[in-house]
């Protein structure tokens, strides 16, 4: 609980630091307190034990998929794996946030664009590296921004400190990469 606390504690004071129109924070924190709310159901059906990364991606990215008939534009590829609550509340508002801005400015803002999601352990036999990979194809033309924008940092810094690792957003020309290489849970299973 205080961990979650903590999380709403830091998306209110970022959103405070951020905007300045009374909407616009309201829309920001609304929008990531339903994604935080969407993890806690997906950990609640697990008994806070653990959830599967497929489910954290789906959960995440679920009011997008609907939206527009997004579901066939998502590709999610990737061995399963258990992760700990906290990753995975991590991980969730992550993910929203990447599908918050594919909306806004990327591959979802058109009706062609993709993403591809994917994730390996690296080194395979001692497994220690978790890299995940959101890649954006056939959306309009990238420019990297002139500034970060709240999500962007919020992904940048908030969930490479959260996670102890270290996050990557790329402006191709043909499309936002993001990589995030964390360090795999110690409690790690197979989906």
């Amino acid at each position: 609980m205080k961990n979650t606390l903590s999380t709403v504690q830091s998306i209110v004071r970022q959103a405070l630091r951020f905007y300045s129109d009374p909407k616009e924070m309201r829309d920001a924190i609304e929008s990531r307190l339903l994604s935080l709310s969407r993890s806690h159901d997906l950990l609640t059906r697990e008994s806070w034990k653990s959830a599967r990364l497929r489910d954290v991606i789906s959960d995440a990215l679920e009011p997008f998929d609907v939206a527009g008939g997004r579901a066939d534009r998502i590709v999610i590829t990737g061995e399963d794996i258990r992760l700990p609550p906290q990753t995975a509340l991590a991980l969730g508002i992550g993910f929203n946030e990447l599908a918050t801005n594919a909306v806004k400015y990327g591959a979802f803002s058109n009706q062609a664009g993709s993403v591809l999601i994917e994730w390996k352990i690296e080194p395979p036999l001692n497994a220690d590296r978790l890299i995940l990979r959101w890649q954006e194809k056939n959306g309009p033309p990238v420019t990297p921004p002139s500034r970060k924008g709240f999500g962007s940092r919020m992904i940048e810094q908030g969930l490479a400190r959260e996670l102890e690792g270290t996050v990557d957003i790329d402006y191709r020309s043909d499309g936002v990469v993001c990589t995030i290489n964390i360090p795999v849970p110690q409690d790690a299973l197979n989906g």
